[in-house]
């Protein structure tokens, strides 16, 4: 969700030639060392050795070691289980060598939550190797501030200016006669890189530590290359009191045994141009400050995350390549699944052919032998874990430019499994297993070779679009909801469930990304009319941010939603659901299995509405907007229209009705209480207050909640308050406190089961407004408006005279409460809202100018995810 952490934006979100393209298998892939010259070194690993005992001594440190040449010779003792680099004679500055440094997982925990997953990857960082004394220093650059400049005293500027990081230390153990030295390298191997130990405090697992008695490097996985050196360390973390995630996927959890890999590797050359980012465009980028800028020129520098591509003929408007992009599928994929992702991440084919790169791309098999964190391959690999959860497209990025090393994409084995469940919850069992286009696993399968396609598209530097189902299903970097009509019959169509291949998003992406232009041709003039192409076609783009909080406010921008009248497209939702729910019975498990895992499967069934409720919801008080540049002719931002928000304020109280809420007792009597042996409870399943039954309604108030969480967001309330005052012809947030107010209070049930679903929603409404007083975030403005709705409706809740029995018990409970809360409490400081400060007005005494210009340097997909 994001990302994560996008999954934070790295969105920037989330993200890198020689050695770091995927190459065919050959011995060096298998782990057998290769015989070739060394490059950085000088010298080999084997003249180490036959150097003169007289003239060199520190072949005494290297005897008895297997010796491994590759970017740097390596020392291993596989007895000890130590290694040691051995370098050439330092310069004067002491500087070795730079080199690309990724750090990720090899063994992960298995747990979604936690997110120590097999084949993480952790963020690319150049590191310098450098001898200051008897000490070999590890050293990470700071590139997040630049000088782009020839000239060496404006580059030091920069570079004295801005702190840099250390990240390890080492003592030298042995200098030959000649300069060369020997350094022990298993402790920079030998801990917790990853940062795992705080991760598991982060996610309330414990306080655990690196135990070093039971954390050794692995001899059998390092491996020497001539590009690329690669390591790897068991780590075992200690802690007394391990939480509950952490007890559940660890056999011992006090003892967790995870594997950390470790990848050196070579810089890529000079032969790859950065590509200038564009907001209107959807791809990632690498920022910085670049401060050899000239004054009529922007501090910030934005370059696009892309893989290096050239045609072997760039004056020809389709050309072969000199060096394809090749994916890997995992191996440890079963089939049918494995094919699936090959068929699936295929698709992009097509976007490079329209771009004029002739047999750019393809997918094919993980060599055997292969270690899928090797930098010199790209890898869709296959991930385990205890529960469904995200999955993830990122890699390994050249900070310094952009460029992608390594495209790694990262599947849940168990999202295709949620995906059968979803269409036997609305089909039944019956077909699943048939192969017939309305089969769950046949469906499944198209939606995981979307899902394919979906997360190597970030590896390949795009973001999602949110935007791209309202003009079609334009773009496999949307989230898709599957697309169910209702035919003539009344019975759920899934022929056209999920899309089959790129869309014109897609391609023009590429196109932006990747298009060689021929020499002469003004490349910054010619992506402009690319761009300005797109837009005139109306291939519309929202990202993340405007599309992921609930409080957002693009009407085009959200998730698992579909069509271009999301008003339309909920009410379609809400006719599937009705339909699924009327034909819910037995069939939708399979035969044999416990009846109570219906309880599974009814959850996606009963909230088939809720993202599409949740896209309707943000017409109101909505903003049509794009990312505009100056001169660019695009539209300027505007509220969406009173009709819209009218109508759209309709369907989503629609959807807060108790016929629409209540079950029928055919379907509850087949939610019975979990068999013996299965779990009490679940996180795929309801919470019940009336465990061991099933609580209706507890259920029905929890989805009724979801419309008044998507209406009351602050950020639309305060949104609504202020468009009215501008525009009255829009609705304001009188008018939809009162909506909600007049549909639940005032249009009273007509029988006992239904007003018992109406009163817990009254309650839960009431519970909102609240909250929304009380927010220290709330404006004024949304403050009074809600204080006076609730102080009106406590006054006709304590004049109320029709209401009897339970009505008039809980009206008369709830005016008490309002009473109290209006009256009665004591000042709250949280009630206090002062504005917002200024920007600083000079650099004395302010904070950083910059502090949230790089919005997280990399716009990386290390933490985009779907």
């Amino acid at each position: 969700m994001l990302p994560a952490p996008f999954r934070p934006l790295l969105l920037l979100l989330a993200m890198l030639g020689g050695c770091t393209r995927a190459v065919p298998v050959n011995t060096q892939a298998t782990g057998e060392s290769p015989a070739v010259p060394t490059v950085d070194a000088g010298k080999s690993a084997k003249a180490a050795v036959e150097a003169p005992a007289e003239a060199d001594p520190y072949p005494a440190l290297l005897e008895g070691k297997q010796l491994l040449d590759g970017l740097l010779p390596l020392a291993l003792d596989r007895q000890s289980g130590r290694v040691w680099l051995l370098l050439p004679p330092p310069p004067e500055n002491g500087l070795i060598g730079e080199y690309l440094y990724v750090e990720g997982l090899t063994q992960g925990l298995g747990s979604n939550p936690v997110g120590l997953d097999r084949g993480q990857i952790g963020g690319a960082r150049v590191v310098r190797l450098r001898v200051v004394g008897e000490r070999l220093l590890v050293e990470q650059p700071n590139l997040a501030y630049r000088a782009l400049s020839d000239d060496p005293d404006e580059q030091r500027a920069v570079e004295q200016s801005f702190a840099r990081s250390i990240l390890w230390a080492g003592e030298i153990d042995a200098r030959a006669k000649d300069g060369r030295l020997a350094v022990e390298f298993t402790g920079f191997v030998v801990r917790d890189a990853h940062g795992s130990a705080a991760q598991l405090q982060r996610t309330g697992q414990g306080k655990y530590r690196l135990d070093a008695e039971r954390s050794v490097l692995d001899p059998q996985a390092v491996l020497a290359f001539p590009d690329n050196l690669e390591f790897e360390a068991l780590l075992t973390f200690a802690a007394e009191k391990p939480g509950p995630l952490a007890s559940a996927v660890t056999p011992t959890p006090e003892a967790m045994t995870l594997v950390q890999h470790h990848s050196l590797v070579r810089l890529p050359d000079d032969g790859y141009t950065p590509r200038v980012f564009d907001p209107r465009a959807g791809s990632f980028s690498v920022d910085f400050l670049d401060y050899a800028a000239g004054l009529d020129e922007p501090l910030r520098k934005q370059w696009i995350v892309r893989h290096r591509l050239r045609k072997r003929n760039p004056r020809a408007a389709r050309s072969k390549v000199v060096e394809p992009i090749v994916y890997y599928v995992d191996r440890g994929a079963p089939e049918p699944v494995r094919q699936a992702l090959i068929d699936g991440a295929s698709w992009w084919a097509e976007a490079f052919e329209a771009a004029g790169f002739v047999d750019a791309f393809r997918v094919e098999l993980l060599p055997e032998g292969v270690h899928p964190l090797d930098v010199r391959y790209n890898v869709i690999q296959w991930v385990h874990r205890s529960t469904r959860g995200w999955s993830y497209g990122g890699g390994v990025i050249d900070p310094r430019t952009g460029e992608m090393i390594k495209g790694h994409v990262s599947l849940g084995s168990l999202r295709v499994r949620q995906d059968r469940l979803l269409f036997e919850g609305l089909l039944g069992t019956d077909k699943t297993g048939s192969g017939d286009p309305d089969d769950p696993v046949q469906l499944a399968l198209a939606r995981i070779r979307q899902l394919a396609a979906h997360e190597v598209g970030h590896t390949l530097g795009l973001a999602h679009n949110f935007a791209a189902s309202t003009y079609g299903r334009e773009s496999v970097m949307d989230y898709p909801a599957p697309w169910i009509r209702v035919g003539d019959d009344g019975t759920l169509d899934v022929s056209s469930a999920y899309a089959r291949g790129v869309g014109s998003w897609d391609r023009f992406a590429i196109d932006y990304a990747y298009r060689e232009f021929a020499p002469g041709v003004d490349e910054r003039a010619a992506l402009g009319d690319l761009v300005a192409d797109a837009i005139a076609r109306g291939l519309r783009f929202v990202d993340d941010a405007d599309a992921r909080p609930l409080s957002s406010a693009h009407p085009l921008g959200h998730l698992w939603d579909n069509g271009d009248d999301p008003v339309e497209a909920l009410r379609a939702a809400m006719e599937v659901r009705r339909i699924g729910l009327a034909h819910f019975g037995a069939d939708r498990i399979a035969e044999g299995q416990p009846l109570a895992h219906l309880r599974e499967v009814f959850v996606p069934l009963y909230l088939h509405h809720r993202y599409q409720l949740e896209a309707a919801a943000k017409l109101i008080g909505g903003l049509d907007f794009r990312y505009n540049l100056r001169g660019d002719g695009q539209p300027l931002a505007e509220p969406v229209d009173g009709d819209g928000q009218r109508r759209a304020l309709e369907a989503v109280l629609d959807a807060m009705e108790p016929d629409f809420l209540d079950l029928p007792d055919s379907v509850l009597a087949l939610l019975v209480p979990p068999a013996f042996g299965d779990p009490r409870s679940s996180r795929e399943r309801f919470e019940h207050a009336t465990a061991p039954a099933f609580d209706a309604l507890g259920v029905a108030t929890t989805a009724g909640d979801l419309a008044l969480a998507a209406l009351f967001t602050p950020e639309r309330c305060a949104r609504l308050v202020d468009q009215h005052r501008r525009r009255h012809e829009l609705p304001g947030l009188v008018d939809v406190v009162e909506a909600v107010v007049d549909r639940l209070f005032e249009h009273r049930a007509p029988d006992e089961r239904r007003r018992a679903i109406q009163r817990a929603l009254q309650r839960a409404a009431v519970e909102r407004m609240i909250d929304r007083v009380l927010d220290p975030a709330t404006g004024d403005g949304v403050r009074t408006v809600f204080e006076a709705e609730l102080a009106l409706l406590q006054r006709k809740l304590d004049r109320r005279g029709d209401a009897e029995g339970l009505d008039a018990a809980h009206a008369a409970a709830l005016a008490r409460d309002l009473n109290r809360f209006l009256y009665d409490r004591p000042f709250d400081p949280a009630r206090r809202h002062r504005p917002s400060p200024a920007p600083p007005g000079s650099p004395i005494g302010g904070g950083a100018v910059f502090g949230d210009v790089l919005g997280g340097g990399l716009g990386g997909e290390n933490s985009s995810q779907d």
